[in-house]
């Protein structure tokens, strides 16, 4: 069987019992497990010979994309790398599409006809990378003019649908955003847009998908359903969006919120491993960005509220996998380091599957990706110098996978400095799952990594 086989069978047989994903005890030592591949150490990056990363032995990787490196047009790579995945394949080649998380008024990065707000940096750029030859064949601006592109999710219809995270209403920020930075743009902006692998993007908003700040989204495939994840500090909502068309999201469709019984607050004190089901909570004004008389970025959230819905806070990474949809809260838990959660989207509850005991076991969830033999794969965003990329295992382990290293002097586009707390983003994998690839947001890096599986749980 090949590894990716193994991700429905991995997941069911992990979730069927209370058993799979317990909390992970430290002892006060972090990572005494490490997924079967040993101690993590410097490895020299294949592009530019330098130890950017920290893996086990026999996994090597690429860097590529940096900031400033030159796209098709010559114009270059742009900053603040974030949320990607893997959305479209052609023999040996893939496309992936990547996030910029760009917060400026000094205008869009791509052509007239890609983008939404010709004022707003922020926007996606799309790769193509030879699997075979683990090569970069090509990268282009595929929409820009959007603001703060955090993360976003894959579509089975070839498309990424790319999120803003910050809410701006007539140029104002809502206080409710994750940001205190301040713009003048043309348009409204805290919306959702689809990034088609190789077609011109409408570069519309679909604003039945709500007017917050999304986060991540992640689509059912047999239902057409849509999960979204709000960044919103301290009291925020997790989304379900129903279209109407399911091969066009700007006809439209019903956005609804979470409602979880017996608990209209999912921030702490939430049993690990124990179910509770849920209902959906219909938002009647998607496009509401603000409660009434207010600037504060809670339109959608509140809707929901008052209907009964419950409360989350800061959520972010959005993955589906085999009827399952696992979500990251980044500041949640007793510990207020960090929850992962799996909604069964056939049983319609949803269960907390582990609980960061503290920053310095994992510090700050954000993007998260399923492997292919189900392991949740969890980018870090917290203080720790050294930002990890762990995997939580099926049995609820979690364990050290590679380890930011980049400290630069100028070797490659005059970037120096010390990166090592730069975030993990981005973090896929290719459809034969072969390579794992992954951003590091500062100073904008993408890596290609692959070795032996196979000695390991990923």
């Amino acid at each position: 069987m090949k590894r990716r086989e193994f991700l429905g069978a991995a997941i069911a047989a992990a979730m069927s019992s209370g058993a799979g994903f317990r909390a992970f005890a430290s002892n006060g030592t972090p990572w005494t497990y490490d997924g079967g591949y040993g101690p993590l150490r410097p490895v020299n990056d294949e592009t530019t010979g330098l130890p950017l990363l920290e893996l086990p032995e026999g996994f090597r990787y690429r860097s590529l994309g940096w900031t400033g490196d030159p796209m098709d047009t010559g114009a270059p790579t742009p900053s603040h790398h974030d949320g990607m995945a893997v959305v479209a394949q052609r023999g040996s080649s893939i496309i992936l599409v990547r996030n910029h998380e760009v917060t400026s008024d000094e205008g869009s990065f791509a052509e007239a006809e890609r983008s939404y707000d010709r004022l707003a940096g922020g926007g996606t750029t799309n790769l193509e990378f030879d699997v075979d030859k683990g090569e970069i064949v090509r990268t282009w601006a595929s929409l820009s003019g959007t603001v703060t592109n955090c993360c976003g999710g894959p579509t089975p219809n070839e498309s990424w649908l790319t999120c803003e995270e910050i809410l701006v209403d007539d140029g104002k920020l809502g206080s409710g955003s994750a940001s205190g930075h301040r713009t003048a743009l043309e348009k409204r902006h805290g919306y959702v847009f689809e990034v088609p692998a190789f077609d011109m993007p409408s570069a519309k908003p679909i604003k039945d998908m709500g007017c917050f700040a999304h986060e991540a989204v992640a689509v059912d495939p047999e239902s057409g359903a849509i999960y979204l994840t709000e960044d919103r500090y301290v009291e925020a909502g997790f989304y379900r969006f129903l279209p109407n068309d399911v091969n066009d999201y700007l006809e439209g469709g019903r956005l609804q919120m979470m409602q979880v019984q017996r608990r209209p607050d999912m921030r702490s004190r939430v049993p690990t491993g124990e179910d509770f089901d849920v209902t959906w909570i219909d938002i009647e004004e998607p496009d509401r960005p603000h409660t009434p008389g207010n600037i504060d970025g809670a339109g959608v959230y509140a809707q929901g509220r008052l209907g009964g819905a419950s409360t989350f806070t800061r959520l972010e990474g959005c993955w589906y996998g085999d009827g399952k949809v696992f979500f990251t809260s980044t500041n949640g838990g007793d510990a207020r380091t960090g929850q992962v959660f799996c909604h069964d989207i056939r049983e319609q509850t949803i269960r907390q599957v582990y609980q960061s005991p503290g920053a310095d076991v994992l510090g700050y969830p954000d993007n998260v990706t399923l492997s292919p033999n189900g392991c949740v794969m969890i980018c870090e965003d917290g203080g720790r110098v050294g930002h990890m990329l762990l995997g939580l295992d099926p049995a609820g382990k979690l364990f050290p996978f590679v380890r930011n290293n980049v400290i630069l002097r100028g070797e490659h586009n005059g970037f120096q400095g010390d990166f090592r707390k730069a975030e993990w983003c981005g973090a896929c994998f290719s459809p034969d799952g072969k390579w794992m690839f992954a951003n590091i947001q500062l100073p904008g890096i993408t890596v290609a990594i692959t070795g032996p599986w196979e000695r390991g749980v990923v």
